[in-house]
């Protein structure tokens, strides 16, 4: 089977069995997913879930996060650290409010320039949220990327390298949607494609995985 034919169909295989439940992927309120993405940002998965839920069941609408007290939101905020967020949280809602009737926006260029949303956030967003097929690219996707189909990159950090994601993005050729291909690639690296200790051996991709062939040939 060609290599990334098979990639797409055994990875969506496994995430059937494997997916990951969050309340943020069961909603396509755009507002909701847009939260979720603020607080995932450099944090780890399972710390996030009870702060989106007391976030939103304390600020329901974009119109009321942009009325909260920025103190409110640092205390929400903190048990997860990088309390940086509760104002750029904030600001992003009081933009939303006023430009745009408390509606956020489907477009990646009215998205990015938003306080604090850069490529990822915003990329999510229009995927989980707007349906887009966009893909949304961190280092869990680059890692796995890297790893199964050789990619390179000369930066030193390879999330800013746009000729590597544009080399990515090329690879997403399935025949289902984007949604279930992104959150498969981010479920199969946190879970087996980690940065440290890969479950090499048990992975379902091994057999055509670059880095688990060379990894086998130094044994």
């Amino acid at each position: 089977m060609e290599k990334t034919s098979f990639f797409w169909i055994t990875l969506r295989q496994w995430f059937k069995q494997n997916q990951r439940i969050y309340p943020w992927r069961n909603t396509k309120n755009p507002y909701h997913v847009l939260i979720a993405e603020f607080l995932l940002q450099q944090t780890h998965v399972r710390k996030v879930e009870e702060v989106y839920n007391y976030l939103l069941s304390s600020f329901p609408t974009v119109q009321k996060l942009s009325k909260a007290s920025e103190s409110k939101l640092i205390e929400i905020i903190s048990p997860i650290g990088l309390i940086y967020r509760a104002f750029r949280i904030k600001s992003t809602a009081i933009q939303i409010t006023a430009n745009f009737n408390g509606k956020v926006p489907d477009k990646f260029d009215t998205l990015i320039k938003f306080p604090g949303i850069g490529d990822y956030i915003a990329n999510a967003v229009l995927c989980y949220a707007y349906n887009k097929n966009t893909v949304p690219i961190d280092t869990n996707v680059i890692r796995l990327f890297i790893r199964f189909f050789d990619l390179k990159s000369d930066k030193s950090r390879p999330r800013t390298d746009k000729i590597l994601a544009s080399k990515i993005r090329d690879l997403y050729i399935f025949n289902f949607d984007f949604k279930t291909a992104n959150l498969a690639v981010l479920d199969f690296a946190g879970i087996i494609c980690t940065t440290v200790n890969p479950k090499c051996k048990e992975c379902p991709l091994n057999i055509q995985c670059n880095y688990y062939i060379k990894e086998s040939l130094l044994c």
